[in-house]
């Protein structure tokens, strides 16, 4: 009976855990903005597609259609873009998600500038 209990319990003993994958590191913005909705939606896919996001570029509208998202991966680097636009609110935001702190804050300095400029 001993040796079924310390075999059963011994098979209970889990791997030690892994490091957890490193969080990614996200930068965000927004400004207020008074421009339509197309009008931003196009800027936007066309200037970030100049930086190289072209990889799953997709705009996701709300229910009513009178505002959107748009997300895109970069082509070559692990970065992944979000910009919301919301005509009703006035409001456009920025988020950029990358797995490494410099690289990442350095291309969300250079989107934040391409799409916002000085705002």
């Amino acid at each position: 009976m001993r040796a079924l209990v310390t075999s059963l319990a011994n098979s209970l003993i889990l791997d030690p855990l892994h490091d957890p994958e490193p969080a990614p590191w996200v930068y965000t913005a927004a400004i207020h903005s008074s421009a339509d909705l197309v009008a931003s939606l196009t800027g936007i896919a066309c200037l970030t597609r100049e930086l190289g996001f072209t990889r799953d570029p997709e705009t996701l509208y709300a229910k009513d259609g009178r505002s959107a998202c748009y997300h895109a991966e970069h082509g070559q680097l692990p970065l992944a873009l979000t910009v919301n636009c919301d005509p009703v609110r006035e409001t456009v935001s920025l988020a950029l998600s990358g797995p490494g702190r410099d690289e990442t804050h350095t291309w969300f300095e250079r989107l934040e500038a391409a799409l916002f400029g000085t705002c």
